[in-house]
């Protein structure tokens, strides 16, 4: 193996270690201990994926696979050829974050176990993470048709959402929020932007990146603010609570 393979294969381990994979290892196992991480289809745990791997997927993040840009970072649009001859390859959408606090690794990792236990017909499944580069990337399952801000505002998709297929995502919105309350998990940044839509129009909750787990047992949190101006509530925008 040559030095530069060495030194890539080293910072590969630094940044394990220090975006918290022995953890998150740790809390996989014992959420499942029967699941394999290297399944992509194991639909109970997240999956540990490798730098590798996410290259291949987006043909080494090219620009022609950008899905989305914003102040968080990019996504890219990423396929796994399937194992066997019989199976459709999987399309993936990866989350590549501008930075991290690395104070709050802990708490990624516990969100990333909590968020890929969250199975809701109205939420975006995350699959898992790659932890072997600076910053963790994260993967999602992808979907296809846009988000409800592009079909409400822009002038391509503009009228093309008729009131019932309006009312109808509203709904699934509001239950796929109530599902994740119930969870302990508070969305902090809904808005039609992070509401995608399936080839059916089917809602889909997305960016959990300014997410927070509640504990049950606390009547009072007090948090830096997060989320859209003009989506926030007023209340919780003055006081943090």
């Amino acid at each position: 193996m040559g030095v530069h393979k060495r030194k890539q294969m080293k910072h590969k381990r630094e940044f394990f270690k220090q975006n918290g994979g022995i953890l998150l290892q740790q809390l996989l196992f014992k959420t499942n201990p029967n699941s394999s991480s290297s399944s992509l289809n194991n639909n109970n745990t997240a999956r540990i994926f490798t730098e590798h791997e996410l290259n291949l997927a987006t043909k080494n993040f090219n620009k022609s696979m950008v899905v989305g840009r914003g102040g968080f970072g990019v996504v890219y649009k990423g396929t796994f050829s399937s194992s066997t001859s019989s199976s459709a390859a999987t399309t993936v959408a990866i989350k590549k974050s501008m930075a991290i606090d690395r104070s709050q690794i802990e708490q990624f990792v516990n969100e990333v176990i909590v968020l890929s236990q969250i199975h809701h017909p109205n939420a975006v499944k995350l699959l898992g993470c790659c932890l072997e580069t600076q910053v963790p990337l994260l993967v999602y399952e992808f979907i296809t048709n846009g988000t409800l801000f592009e079909h409400v505002h822009e002038e391509g998709f503009k009228g093309s959402l008729p009131w019932e297929t309006r009312l109808r995502i509203a709904v699934e919105t509001a239950a796929a929020l109530a599902y994740m309350h119930s969870n302990q998990i508070i969305h902090r940044d809904v808005k039609s932007a992070n509401i995608l839509l399936d080839d059916g129009f089917t809602a889909k909750v997305a960016d959990f990146g300014v997410s927070r787990l509640v504990p049950f047992d606390e009547e009072q949190i007090s948090t830096l603010v997060q989320g859209t101006l003009g989506y926030m509530d007023p209340e919780y925008f003055q006081s943090g609570i």
